[in-house]
């Protein structure tokens, strides 16, 4: 263990060397070595600009608290036992939740897996936020918001995640991605949001003209209430749409009538034939069956739902840096010298 460790480190170091912002290791493992041990301290000794690399660990970082500095904070992943080629160790990079404050603007978070009650990403006062590659797993009681955004925000990024809002308790209302107020250039794309029966994929409490948002190539399950929206190339595994003032939609595919039979959308689509299992729990499972009728159905005839265009959703949510996936250490007998095979590929 120590040896893979080690060549471990040393690569995350070659890469960190290369570039011109500060990098730090976060590893709360006993008898790791690293900048820090919490995700909190990281945070307070950091610079803007900085680079925060919270490795795989079977424990959690804990919370960031408020974060006023632009930051990017990049994780291991999620799902990495389901799928292949991921990288050698399994564990994710666990955070409870995380608050972007006025000053944060520019920060990116990658690659993160959050577990928490009430709000997992918390924006406020921030604008170009980009939230990508993450899985936000939900532990709610009594009604929560995965990414909860309560002032006017412009140029937010949410792409690329895993967003599950769900609650034992049927009587309250949950969240995945919550808009307080309205937003402007911002874009929700090629994420895959799952929330229960009458719970809200997407929920937008402000109606305002000025506002942009896009949301394209997603795979949804949940209730989506929206105003002065572009929505194209979804996938509405079930679930309710609320068309509000200024919406505009195209070649989405809906299980029942909720996106109208017009601008190529289609409606009445029977999602057993859409997916590889559309009653998955892991990513990999809404990837298109061969012959699907969300193939080419998008816009320019792109693929619908999270898997499609050509910046498609990544399973496992692997960060867009090199990772070991597998090596093998061998010794001759008497001989000084370890060979070393390492299997390493980048993602994107």
């Amino acid at each position: 263990m120590k040896k893979q460790i080690t060549i471990l480190t040393a690569i995350i170091l070659f890469f960190a060397m290369t570039m011109d912002a500060k990098v730090w290791r976060v590893n709360n493992r006993t008898n790791v070595q690293a900048d820090f041990t919490t995700l909190s301290s990281a945070i307070g000794g950091a610079s803007a600009g900085d680079t925060i690399y919270l490795e795989g660990s079977p424990d959690s970082y804990g919370s960031a608290g408020y974060i006023s500095k632009p930051l990017t904070f990049i994780g291991t992943g999620y799902f990495l036992n389901e799928n292949d080629s991921s990288q050698v160790f399994k564990e994710s990079s666990k955070v409870s939740y995380m608050v972007f404050y006025d000053g944060s603007e520019g920060s990116v978070v990658e690659g993160i897996t959050f577990i928490g009650n009430s709000y997992l990403i918390y924006i406020t006062g921030a604008d170009n936020i980009t939230i990508r590659k993450n899985r936000f797993v939900s532990q709610y009681q009594n009604g929560g918001k995965s990414i909860n955004i309560t002032s006017i925000s412009d140029s937010l990024l949410i792409e690329h995640n895993w967003i599950e809002p769900v609650t034992s308790n049927a009587s309250s209302t949950n969240y995945g991605i919550y808009f307080s107020k309205y937003t402007t250039n911002s874009v929700i794309r090629n994420n895959i949001i799952l929330a229960d029966t009458s719970d809200f994929a997407i929920y937008m409490n402000e109606e305002n003209a000025t506002s942009t948002l896009t949301i394209t190539n997603n795979t949804i399950k949940g209730d989506i209430e929206t105003f002065y929206s572009a929505q194209y190339n979804n996938i509405l595994i079930d679930g309710t749409y609320t068309s509000g003032t200024g919406d505009v939609t195209s070649n989405n595919l809906c299980n029942a009538t909720q996106y109208s039979n017009a601008n190529g959308n289609v409606q009445n689509v029977d999602m057993s034939t859409v997916f590889m299992d559309y009653t998955a729990t892991v990513d990999n499972g809404y990837i298109l069956k061969t012959g699907s009728p969300a193939e080419s159905a998008g816009v320019n005839g792109d693929d619908c739902g999270a898997y499609g265009t050509n910046d498609p959703y990544m399973s496992g949510g692997m960060p867009a840096i090199p990772a070991i996936f597998g090596f093998e250490i061998s010794q001759t007998i008497g001989s000084p010298t370890i060979p070393v095979t390492i299997k390493a590929m980048s993602h994107k």
